[in-house]
């Protein structure tokens, strides 16, 4: 049984190994254009309401695969077109009422994005050129 738990351990280790290679490899291969430079911060009325409603799981100390769809954290590093395409991702979960997360909600009640804010960040993800 051991034999078979080590054997396993080590196909997944091989897998993920093999995986990170070939994504390095085609990102390196890409033909998309490099962008010009990072992006632009945040407007002030969207970033208080991400530091109150996003940031718990959306920043470089919180929830490993809520940062990896979004980092706040690292937000004006993106380039232009990465955060016109995040933000308009940001206006839809919001919009579909699955962020922020319903039991994050239930424990942050008085942190959860109102209609008004949500109207607000849709405006500025829809304003953003991509």
């Amino acid at each position: 049984m051991k034999k078979i738990a080590f054997v396993s351990l080590v196909a997944m280790c091989m897998t993920f190994a093999i995986a990170m290679l070939l994504t390095t490899q085609s990102a390196i291969g890409s033909k998309k254009p490099i962008s010009a430079g990072p992006g632009i911060a945040l407007p002030d009325s969207i970033q208080k309401m991400v530091k109150r409603a996003c940031m718990d799981c959306h920043a470089d100390d919180g929830n490993f695969m809520a940062k990896g769809k979004v980092n706040f954290s690292v937000w004006d590093k993106y380039d232009a077109e990465k955060q016109a395409g995040k933000a308009k991702a940001i206006c839809k979960v919001l919009t579909k009422g699955s962020m922020p997360q319903k039991k994050w909600c239930t424990n942050n009640p008085k942190d959860v994005p109102t209609q008004a804010e949500k109207d607000m960040v849709c405006r500025w993800a829809n304003g953003l050129q991509k």
